[in-house]
């Protein structure tokens, strides 16, 4: 545990938002068919458009967490999560559904945002990298906890059961607000509000070509939830309990091993590396799991999925520690809340559109699809060493 007061609280906070959002994300959709009675293409289609509102939300929150109370703005956007959770037990109509899922989204991006400014304001710039790396894994922990107590209302399969697992879901969202609350407050003072003016972030070519990039290397977060599953189950020989081993391998290593990579990133040049390092390892994880359609013994096709598991997980987490590093040190001071906000928007991006992209291109086309990925993971990562290691593309220095 960090002995900073702050990080301990965030790491509270973090944690038990995490684990009431594993536990909607594990159960909410046979909830949604079998205790609020909506047809499949009326799930679907309110997920997607709250995805949509997830992927708008970040921004201003962002710009208020500059000019207003961050601390309270993650606590009350908390407090939204859990009431929405709440409201989704009186839902029985396709339009209630779609504004409550909106909701959802709006207070859970929102509230994510909101935090990374607190951790760009409160804590000291040499130890940001490390304290997000450290929240990340606690949130993979609260997620997978959050999983299992979703788990049990999918295993016994009733009403009731759904429905206390969302009032529980909803009350844990509360005790993540209380947390934030317990935190010192975020008050930027007058000269703070006019250092900028709000949207800057969108005249900021480098940060912009970062965001677009970092979300181009994100797909990695879809490739293992959602394409990596139908490619095992179509495309191999191998088990289909395969897909969740995997999965589990990612999420107990991101809690193993995330804080330790992290600890490695301690400056701009540093990061860079990481980044393009990481890309090199998810190219790399692409042809094992490409390779796992080869005809072949069951046993050989599990060792690949394996090693390209721990190729992708180890890309993933020097990806994300090179990709704090480098969102923090190019955001201004005083619109720290709006850079972050922005570079949130990546991850949104990548959770809403990678999944249809990388089916299309994985699924539907196969081995050349896999390939086609291995050469974009490096080439971003390429384009990444080569623009943020040039002091004329950049408005501040990154030569530390």
């Amino acid at each position: 545990m960090p002995t900073d007061r702050t990080v301990r609280g965030l790491a509270i906070a973090q944690t038990m938002g995490a684990v009431a959002a594993g536990v909607y994300f594990s159960s909410s959709v046979l909830f949604f068919s079998r205790a609020s009675g909506l047809a499949p293409l009326e799930i679907g289609l309110g997920l997607t458009v709250a995805g949509l509102v997830g992927l708008l939300v970040p921004l201003p929150i962002g710009i208020l967490a500059d000019r207003w109370n961050a601390r309270n703005i993650a606590a009350w956007l908390t407090v939204g999560a859990g009431v929405s959770d709440w409201i989704f037990l009186l839902v029985s109509g396709g339009t209630a559904f779609v504004i409550t899922a909106c909701c959802f989204a709006a207070c859970l991006r929102g509230a994510m945002t909101a935090r990374m400014a607190m951790i760009a304001t409160l804590i000291d710039a040499s130890q940001r990298t490390q304290t997000s790396a450290y929240l990340r894994a606690l949130g993979n922990c609260g997620l997978s906890a959050g999983a299992m107590i979703g788990g049990l209302a999918l295993y016994f399969d009733s009403l009731t059961g759904y429905r206390l697992a969302f009032a529980l879901g909803g009350a844990i969202f509360l005790v993540a607000a209380a947390a934030y609350r317990l935190l010192p407050p975020v008050v930027p003072g007058p000269a703070t509000v006019r250092k900028g003016s709000p949207l800057t972030v969108l005249g900021d070519r480098p940060y912009m070509s970062l965001t677009l990039l970092n979300t181009v290397i994100l797909l990695y977060i879809p490739l293992l939830n959602m394409a990596l599953p139908l490619w095992i189950a179509l495309h191999t020989n191998a088990p289909l309990w395969i897909a969740s081993v995997l999965y589990g391998l990612n999420t107990v290593s991101v809690m193993l091993m995330q804080v330790r990579l992290a600890r490695r990133v301690t400056n701009a040049c540093e990061a860079r590396r990481s980044i393009f390092f990481a890309t090199l390892l998810l190219s790399a994880a692409c042809f094992f799991f490409a390779a796992m359609a080869v005809p072949s013994a069951v046993w050989l096709t599990v060792v690949f999925a394996l090693l390209a598991a721990m190729l992708h997980v180890l890309g993933e987490m020097m990806h994300m520690a090179g990709a704090w590093d480098l969102s923090f040190r190019l955001a201004p001071p005083g619109q720290e809340g709006e850079y972050q906000g922005f570079f949130n928007t990546s991850s949104a991006a990548a959770e809403m559109f990678g999944p249809i992209l990388l089916t299309a291109l994985l699924v539907g086309w196969g081995l050349p699809g896999w390939l086609l990925l291995a050469i974009v993971f490096s080439a971003t990562g390429f384009i990444i060493i080569v623009l943020f290691g040039k002091q004329t593309y950049l408005a501040r220095d990154l030569s530390g």
